[in-house]
């Protein structure tokens, strides 16, 4: 079956802006899962997914950065 994808496009910026400022409301239109190969609805739940793994490099840059020491404290240890 051909995606619409205007339909996903739709989805996925919709799915996206969703989890970022509704995470609950995110949550309860992705939990049923029953619209699965509706192509509006794969696209939600993929723009969902995008948010979250963003979020989740973004915390890890957060915590590589307390970890490896910055070109300055390096400097100082000197």
């Amino acid at each position: 079956m051909e995606k619409n994808e205007k339909l996903y496009t739709e989805g996925f910026n919709n799915g996206y802006l969703i989890a970022k400022h509704e995470p609950e409301l995110s949550k309860k239109l992705t939990s049923g899962n029953t619209n699965e190969g509706n192509d509006y609805f794969d696209g939600l739940i993929s723009g969902k997914q995008e948010y979250e793994m963003e979020k989740v490099k973004g915390r890890l840059k957060g915590i590589s950065r307390n970890i490896t020491p910055s070109k300055e404290d390096k400097s100082k240890e000197k």
